[in-house]
């Protein structure tokens, strides 16, 4: 972990379990898995034990409601697809403000539906090196996560807030994995440590300017843009150095195209790149960044060149 003090991202509550499912499984009010105390400063070892002890009740709950017999005639197992954040596989977070994660997941084979959670987490093992650990909005308040969508079907929904002033460092950005557990009156339930591979990424931007304008014909045009991302550690934007952007262009009325691909600067030019072009005639010009595994990519706004 990195030596900056944060606020790790942990935090977790139990789940509440669904009243559709309490009311099929006929249990008591008084069975409901309350939310336990706020836990800012929870590690991630205790985070896990919350939601681990959350599949637990709802599987308590399912053996209590559907006997053997039953069960052997339910679907053979639970499944889970469609997995997604923020509609894909990656996140981007910037220097100053919360921003909220949106994961989807669908669960299918199972009539009744008695739990299911998301979480967040970042490390080599789950149980053993686990660097953060997050839970969702949803679970931390004791609220129901998904809705049946179909015959034995559910959609669910979980969000997650960052602050990135509370809760990250640089070593936070890349590839993070969704712990995923669902119980239903499947024989057998889900229960992954890697529902998904994403990636958490530094906010990025990239800046174009093509000068003097208007210009002259045959005289040179330079275009500069510089390459920035969210540094974690210091909350400031800085130049992001030593990556390819490429430099395109297009008539008043065509479309852009790449012609020629640049590395941005180091030092004191740190994510800079510039280059001069001759004025023939009317242009548009731009810079494109696709993006690494810590930084989403990002396209500059054109500019476009008056030639007299």
């Amino acid at each position: 972990m990195s030596q900056h003090s944060r606020t790790k991202m942990t935090s977790g509550k139990k789940v509440t379990l669904g009243v559709g499912a309490l009311a099929a499984s006929g249990l008591a009010v008084g069975l409901l898995v309350t939310p336990s105390a706020s836990a800012g400063g929870t590690s991630a070892a205790d985070a896990l034990k919350e939601s681990k002890a959350a599949a637990a009740d709802a599987s308590a709950a399912k053996k209590a409601a559907a006997p053997k017999a039953r069960v052997a005639r339910a679907a053979d197992s639970a499944v889970v697809s469609g997995v997604s954040v923020d509609g894909g596989n990656s996140a981007r977070v910037g220097t100053t403000n919360t921003q909220t994660i949106t994961v989807k997941w669908t669960i299918s084979g199972g009539s009744t539906l008695y739990g299911s959670n998301a979480s967040l987490w970042r490390g080599t093992d789950l149980d053993t090196g686990a660097e953060q650990f997050l839970t969702s909005e949803e679970f931390n308040a004791g609220a129901d996560m998904c809705v049946q969508s179909g015959d034995a079907k559910y959609s669910c929904t979980a969000t997650y807030k960052i602050d990135p002033q509370s809760y990250l460092t640089n070593e936070d950005a890349g590839a993070w994995k969704i712990s995923l557990w669902a119980v239903t009156d499947a024989v057998t339930d889900v229960d992954t440590d890697n529902a998904l591979t994403w990636y958490l990424k530094r906010w990025s931007r990239l800046s174009n300017n093509a000068a003097p304008e208007p210009i002259a014909k045959g005289k040179k045009i330079t275009i500069t843009g510089k390459l920035e991302r969210a540094n974690w550690d210091t909350h400031k934007y800085a130049g992001y150095t030593q990556q390819t952007v490429r430099l395109q262009e297009r008539s008043l009325t065509g479309s852009y195209a790449t012609t020629s691909s640049h590395i941005t600067g180091t030092g004191s030019q740190a994510g800079v790149e510039k280059q001069t072009r001759t004025a023939t005639t009317d242009r548009c010009y731009r810079y494109k960044f696709e993006g690494t595994s810590t930084t989403p990519p990002v396209t500059a706004t054109g500019d476009c060149v008056d030639v007299r």
